[in-house]
């Protein structure tokens, strides 16, 4: 059990964490922080944090770990503003959608005292906000952790005992890995989510198509609904992995654009080889490994 957690970002993620941790008590004190206006006391309502602080420097003193729920772009300033006032042998971690820039703001802002553990939760929801926390969130999802060579183990221990009470599965990457691998199944999809939303939207057609487009559409699009502060900021600290995904699947549209008005009879081929992989990926997903 912990002493004290603080956690600093309310919403759907926060929020599901302080959920969880309350439930399975894990922390005797839960802390929160969030710059949105009545955010921290929506969440103490709700049974996700004891007690909300109005200052950041106040919710994480005395706390043995310090969780930043916040968009990746926040978390450079947030580590600043925290680094002076960590009681020492804190544990801080992370929850963000890119690894290997926060981890350098880490090494670089938090003093030698305090351990930084990279986490990011495979898990989340068309939804945002702390209204629609779930402590049942994680269940059963891979949670990555990206240790270094400077990671303390009582720390990393720490963290796993997290990633175990939130019900989810711990999987050990390097921060490169855990980016370039990220980049191809979550990022990627986003931008081609956002792409084809706008390309067809953008149509002088768009008014009479939108009154065609069903559950295909709505399902490809899904992910154009995201937060588009977070995604940019995605971009920004993982852009070169992003780059190389974008690229090989740029040649695998102008590949498949050629074979369209060439009318190959022989297109099918890729269908159906696609059609298989991802079958065997469901298989993969429904039995957990």
């Amino acid at each position: 059990m912990f002493n004290r957690v603080t956690i600093i970002g309310l919403g759907l993620i926060g929020g599901s964490i302080g959920l969880a941790l309350r439930r399975e008590k894990m922390a005797k004190q839960i802390a929160g922080y969030d710059l949105g206006q009545g955010v921290s006391e929506r969440a103490r309502k709700i049974g996700a944090i004891d007690d909300a602080y109005e200052s950041v420097a106040d919710a994480v003193s005395g706390s043995e770990l310090v969780i930043l729920a916040t968009p990746v772009g926040a978390v450079r300033t947030l580590l600043q503003a925290i680094a002076p006032v960590l009681t020492q042998g804190t544990v801080v971690t992370d929850v963000s959608s890119t690894k290997s820039q926060v981890i350098s703001w880490a090494e670089e802002f938090l003093p030698p005292t305090i351990s930084f553990v990279g986490g990011h939760p495979m898990a989340g929801k068309e939804v945002s906000g702390v209204e629609v926390a779930d402590p049942d969130l994680f269940k059963d999802c891979i949670y990555c952790l990206t240790p270094t060579t400077r990671t303390r183990s009582t720390a990393v221990s720490k963290v796993a005992a997290l990633v175990e009470t939130l019900g989810a599965r711990v999987r050990f990457l390097e921060p490169a890995e855990h980016d370039g691998l990220v980049a191809g199944v979550s990022h990627l999809p986003f931008l081609v989510s956002t792409t084809l939303m706008s390309t067809v939207a953008d149509d002088p057609t768009w008014g009479d198509a939108a009154l065609l487009a069903s559950s295909g559409f709505r399902d490809t699009t899904r992910l154009a609904a995201g937060n588009p502060e977070m995604y940019r900021d995605i971009c920004l600290t993982n852009s070169a992995a992003i780059v190389r995904w974008l690229d090989t699947y740029v040649a695998k549209l102008s590949d498949l654009r050629d074979q369209i008005a060439m009318h190959d009879r022989n297109i099918d081929e890729d269908f159906t080889k696609a059609q298989q992989q991802r079958q065997q990926w469901q298989v993969t997903q429904q039995s957990g490994k």
